[in-house]
Parts: structure tokens; sequence; C-alpha cells
């Protein structure tokens, strides 16, 4: 019996040292997966492809004669621009997108391309699952790519590799503008969206077209998402047909391409804060305007084979994405709408949102609740306070609770001029044919007629500030939207009038209505000469000093509502019977 009981210990002892080296193994195969799991996802692409990290740099590529043509060089390096680890198929495991710059699989080794791969981890290894690549065959069977990375022709360009979620659905998108600039004329712009179901993508049939190359009076409509000109023409057909494509597509764009005079780039990913950018690509030069082809010709007579100041930015996003906000793409955003709804104050929103772009803030509806109304296609001016000129879009966006909502569609005025006035719920715009506009904007919905009748006493002047966005800039203030508004002595004084009972009511003293009265002036930036007055509104977070008094005092009442000049005068009449 005693032999019986070491013959069972040995082989448990046997059993249990199996059975802990199969642990043992089992074990680090777990800690293997773990670490493949937390490493860093550019690492584990370098480290699968064999290929470096080449994203956030400068790339120089010289203007080059090459067969008697003149060229850009190709982008010679290859390797990785970006790698976002992220649940792109909502099955509670990340994958890794990844954009690389290598030779093509699917054009041939001989040329490269950008290429967008998914890897999914299986089984502990990381492997591809399914990629695309930015490139095509033009119509003379020659490989064109898209990317532009070894895009010989384009001098100025812009490609973006963004994405966005709907309804709990991530979408991928690709979207370039292009044009030669010094070598020859024209426009090129170029949309294509995907999807990813877990295990390949799939090209969204909406963007399956979406690729133009012209220029003239069909570019421009396309770029600045107006049929309108190309109405009745046979040849504007398809270009109208695009861009209603482009806007059933729900993104939040005033334009779209190339300015074809500052080769300024809209994009729609900088439009759209439900966008997030993945990689950036960026070809410019250091050229002045008009010198480059020319001093081109004269090195080349001098036997010069190329010619520097041409580059191509990598910009890498990824970093930067912290999280993805869903949206709800609506029926009416899928009719074409471009109304948005955004999470936030008018001043944050601004933050981000027309940047460059023309302002005011006026207090409509029956409820006199606060309305941000915004004008695109203005040309560029240096003065901060602009009265309009000649066609533009105005967009309005009302504020409920705490979400900035985009009302109706833009609405173009292009026979339109300055000033501008606003009375009784009613923005009033001048016609360059004589009479005026009028655009009601009391409700969830705005509507314009134009009068022949000469203009009325009552309308307030409504002068226009330029948005500088978060890099600059005071956003008129909105107190039921500004977390500050405790800071403020009379936070509404901009926005309801106030009578003497109501301010002798608040029990100021005849120093506080002084600084409150001051307050109305400091809101649109001014200085003051006081020490002690400039000192306490510094202290105020909301305030931006922006104009000496003599520049301010300069530019006349119109700066202000007509709740302001109600109210300025209330408070001093208060303070000159407090003695």
């Amino acid at each position: 019996m005693k032999k019986m009981k070491n013959v069972t210990a040995v082989v448990l002892t046997c059993v249990l040292a199996l059975g802990n080296g199969e642990i043992l193994w089992a074990a680090e195969d777990r800690a293997e997966a773990q670490q493949q799991k937390e490493e860093d996802a550019g690492s584990i692409v370098s480290r699968l492809t064999g290929l470096p990290y080449i994203g956030g740099q400068r790339l120089e590529t010289p203007l080059i004669m090459q067969d008697e043509i003149m060229k850009l060089q190709n982008v010679q390096e290859e390797g990785i621009l970006g790698c976002l680890k992220w649940d792109f198929d909502n099955d509670n495991s990340d994958e890794i997108l990844a954009v690389t710059y290598e030779p093509s699989e699917t054009f041939g080794p001989e040329n490269k391309c950008v290429r967008i791969s998914m890897y999914e981890l299986n089984v502990g290894t990381w492997m591809v699952s399914d990629m695309f690549e930015l490139g095509e065959y033009d119509l003379e069977g020659r490989f064109q790519d898209l990317a532009a990375m070894s895009d010989t022709n384009s001098t100025a360009y812009e490609g973006n590799i963004f994405l966005r979620r709907v309804n709990g659905q991530y979408q991928f998108f690709y979207e370039y503008s292009a044009s030669p600039k010094y070598l020859v004329t024209g426009f090129e712009w170029y949309l294509r969206g995907y999807t990813y179901d877990g295990s390949a993508f799939s090209v969204m049939e909406s963007t399956q077209d979406m690729e133009y190359a012209a220029s003239g009076m069909e570019i421009e409509a396309l770029f600045a998402l107006d049929p309108t000109p190309l109405q009745g023409l046979d040849y504007g057909q398809y270009t109208i047909d695009m861009i209603e494509q482009y806007k059933a597509l729900g993104f939040q764009a005033q334009r779209i391409g190339i300015g074809t005079e500052n080769f300024i780039v809209y994009s729609t990913v900088s439009q759209d804060p439900r966008c997030y950018s993945i990689v950036r690509l960026v070809r410019g030069d250091s050229m002045e305007e008009g010198q480059s082809a020319g001093q081109f010709v004269y090195d080349r007579l001098k036997l010069e084979r190329y010619l520097e100041g041409f580059w191509m930015d990598i910009e890498d996003h990824t970093s930067s994405i912290r999280e993805i906000v869903d949206q709800t793409h609506t029926e009416e955003e899928s009719a074409g709408s471009d109304t948005v709804s955004v999470a936030g104050s008018y001043e944050e929103f601004l933050k981000t949102n027309h940047v460059g772009d023309y302002y005011a803030i006026v207090d409509a509806g029956e409820n006199q609740e606060s309305i941000l109304v915004a004008a695109t296609g203005f040309s560029e001016m240096d003065e901060d306070i602009y009265t309009p000129e000649l066609g533009y879009d105005i967009v309005l966006y009302g504020n409920n609770g705490g979400t900035v909502r985009q009302i109706g569609e833009p609405l173009h005025l292009s026979e339109s001029a300055g000033p501008w006035y606003f009375c009784e719920n009613k923005l009033i715009c001048n016609g360059r044919r004589g009479g005026y506009y009028t655009v009601d904007i009391a409700g969830d919905s705005y509507t314009r007629n134009f009068h022949q009748e000469g203009s009325s006493s009552d309308w307030v002047p409504l002068s226009l500030r330029k948005n500088r966005g978060a890099a600059g800039g005071q956003v008129q203030p909105s107190p039921e939207n500004n977390a500050a508004a405790g800071e403020y002595i009379l936070p509404t004084s901009n926005s309801e009038y106030l009578t003497e009972e109501t301010l002798i009511s608040k029990g100021l003293t005849k120093e506080q209505l002084g600084l409150a009265r001051n307050e109305i002036f400091a809101r649109h930036g001014r200085m003051f000469d006081t020490a002690e007055i400039q000192q306490y509104f510094d202290s105020r977070s909301w305030y931006v000093p922006k104009y000496a008094p003599a520049e301010f005092d300069a530019m006349g009442d119109g700066i202000f509502n007509e709740y302001e000049k109600y109210n300025m005068e209330s408070i001093k009449a208060l303070e000159d019977k407090l003695g």
C-alpha cells in the first residue's frame, strides 16, 4: 500500500509538472499577446513592414528638367506617414489603421503610392485584413498617384485622409485639391469615401465618381458649391450633379477646392469639426508669386537642371485624436441640407468654425434669443470691423441649451452691398441696384425679401467682426452662453433693456454703475486711460483689450446694438441722479 502511494505521488508530480509547464507556456503567450496589444501602433506597423516613420516632416521636391519637360521631383522616401489604433468595427477590440508610402501592390512595384491598410489582431498576431491605395490609371492608361507623392505636375496641392463616425459607422475619406500653378493652368479636385465592415473596405457609392479637372466657370461653381451659374447649361449638369452629390454627404463646408486667386485650399476636414484628420499632405513652394517659372527658364539657359524651393509637408494628426464623436446623419442631411449641430457656445463654435469669415451676434425672435449671423465669401480684409460689399453668403445659427445649431440653409445675396442694419428681428442689407433686402431671422428658418422702398430711421447699423478663431480676437459676448457671465456687473446689458427701476433694484453704487457702463465698452475691446478702470477689466477673464480709446471712439456708435445704446443712457442718467 505504501508503494502505491509513492507511485501515485510520482505520477501526480509528473502531471503537475507537465501542467505547470503548459501553464507557464500559456502565460508566456498571453504576456507576448499583451505586449503586442500595448505596443505603439507605429512600432507594430514598422516591425511588420520594415518601413521607417517619415511623418511629421518636410520633404524637398525641387523643380527639375526631365526629358526636356519641367517637372517636380518625386518623393523618394518610403515609410509610414501615420498610424491610428482604434476600434473601427465596433467589436470591442482595437484595429490599426496605417497610412504608408511604398511600392504599389495594385499598380505594380515600379509605381509608388499611398496605401491605407487595416490591421486586425488575430490569435495574438497583427495581420492586414484589407487595404486600398490612392492611385488610378488615367484615360491614357498611365498610373496616377492621387496623393501626389509621386505627382510631378501639381505645385499647389493638398491631400487629406480623414474620418468621421455616422450612426456608429466609421467612414474614411481621401480628398485632394491641386493646381499646377506655375506649369500650366487648371484645377483638380477629388473625393472618395470608404467604409470598413470588420474584414474589408468598401467604396461609398455616393463618392464613386467625385473627381473633377477643369478651369473657368465650371470649376469655380463646383468650388463655391453654387450651381446657380450653371443652371440651364447642358455642359453644366455634370457639375451641378456633383455639387448636389457632395452636399448630400452632409459635410459642414462652405467651399471646397482651391481659391482661384490665392491658391488657398478649402478642405472639408478643416471646415467640419465632426471630421478628424489622420494624415495631411501639402505641396508648396517658397517662391515669390510670378517668379518661379521665369526664373527656371533663366536657370535652364544656364544649363541648371533643378530649381529648389518646392516641398511637401507630411502632417501626422493621429496623436491629436482623443475621441471621435458620433453624429446623426439625418434624412435632412441626406437630402442635401447644410444644417449642422455642434455642442458648445458661440465662443467655442467660432474658434474652429467660420475662421476668417465675418460675423455678428444679434438678439432676435419672440424671446429675443441670441442669433449668430456668419457671412462667407468676403475678400480678405485687414480691418477687424467690416461693412460688406458685393455678393456673399449668410448662415444663421441659434444656441439652444448649449448646442449651436444651424438655422435653415445658407442664403446667397449676390446683389447685396453694405452696410448692414438690424431692426425688429430683420437683417437689412442695401441692394447694389437700389432698394434693400430684408432677412427675417425670427424663426426656425429664414426668408429673404426685396423691397424698393428706402431706409428707415429705426434701422440700427450693424458692423461685422472678423472671426480670427482660436488664434486671436474677441468673440462678441453672449451672456447666456458665456462661462464667465458671473464676472459681469450687468451680464445682460447687451441683450435686454435695463430700466432705471431695474438698475435701482440691483443696489449698485455710483462707482459700480460707472464700471457697468464702461463694461459695455470693454465687451468690444476698448482700452481705458484711467489706470484703475483698466486694471479692473484686465482682471476679467472675458476681456481682450484691442483698441486704444481714440481708435475705438473713432469707430462711432455703430459697434453697439440697440440694447447697449439704451443701457448706456439709463446707467448714465442714474449716475447723474446719484451725484
